[in-house]
């Protein structure tokens, strides 16, 4: 059972931008100290599982989540490879064969990912396709398209992922887009949409216009924000004492649109 203490440590990885993990590992260890790696190190796992973060192994990228997890490996359908995981600084090792196999449906859907991801994602971007264990006509789909610029002080995030099933033709998932800015302050910008599809009979295609579509709810958002709720802030003078211009002038403070376009092209 896990102390009040593993708890918080918990708690504060699970807020963590994706590309911030090793600077909070870092902060965490001088404020609680060495003794607390191991809460820590089992925090950033859970967290990279629940996130499903890309994982380098041997130059490529490749998904961990739920659905990939064998023991305490990981495998990969896609390259027939199994791997152990080092998840602090994301890499992969013991690198191993796997037996797990895609049927003809699944091949199917990692052709088109391959020519959806290449053509509609600009940051860096890879997916998994991962059968599901005893449920022979599903399959979960994910998509990870990361842009980090910690020299400009912000990093962006793109995940979605699906279930598709085969034999009722259907598609759950959910979208989710997390930017955030911390130049001389912080700030975040969340969003998240769920799907339900019925009468799916091409996943990819069906996917790729759900997040066509919520693409242009973003930058919907993005123009409320900079035309309408920006302007409502209380404090008019930044700490730099200089005057922002709210409304289409604040497009210039890169608040936000030039992250999302950034990964979602």
């Amino acid at each position: 059972m896990a102390s009040q203490f593993d708890s918080v440590i918990a708690d504060i990885i699970s807020d963590a931008p994706s590309g911030e993990i090793t600077e909070i590992y870092e902060d965490l260890i001088k404020i609680v100290g060495e003794s607390a790696k191991e809460s820590i190190l089992e925090a950033i796992e859970q967290y990279n599982i629940r996130n499903c973060i890309p994982i380098e192994v041997e130059g490529k990228q490749i998904i961990i989540s739920e659905y990939n997890k064998d023991g305490v490996k990981f495998i990969d359908p896609i390259t027939a490879i199994s791997f152990s995981v080092d998840h602090l600084n994301r890499t992969g090792f013991d690198i191993g064969s796997s037996d797990i196999s895609l049927s003809s449906v699944q091949e199917e859907i990692v052709k088109n990912l391959n020519e959806y991801t290449a053509s509609d994602f600009s940051g860096e971007v890879t997916f998994g396709v991962y059968p599901i264990p005893n449920e022979e006509d599903k399959t979960s789909i994910i998509i990870s398209s990361t842009k980090y610029n910690a020299s400009n002080f912000w990093n962006g995030e793109w995940k979605s992922k699906y279930i598709f099933d085969s034999s009722s033709n259907s598609l759950e998932g959910e979208i989710d887009v997390d930017v955030h800015f911390y130049e001389d302050g912080n700030v975040s910008f969340k969003s998240n949409k769920k799907i339900n599809l019925s009468s799916v009979n091409d996943a990819v295609s069906a996917l790729k216009e759900v997040e066509v579509e919520f693409e242009k709810e973003l930058d919907s958002s993005f123009s409320d924000l900079n035309e309408k709720q920006f302007k409502s802030l209380r404090r008019k003078l930044p700490i730099t004492r200089s005057k922002v211009n709210w409304g289409k002038a604040i497009g210039n403070y890169r608040l936000g649109k030039d992250a999302a376009q950034g990964i979602t092209n």
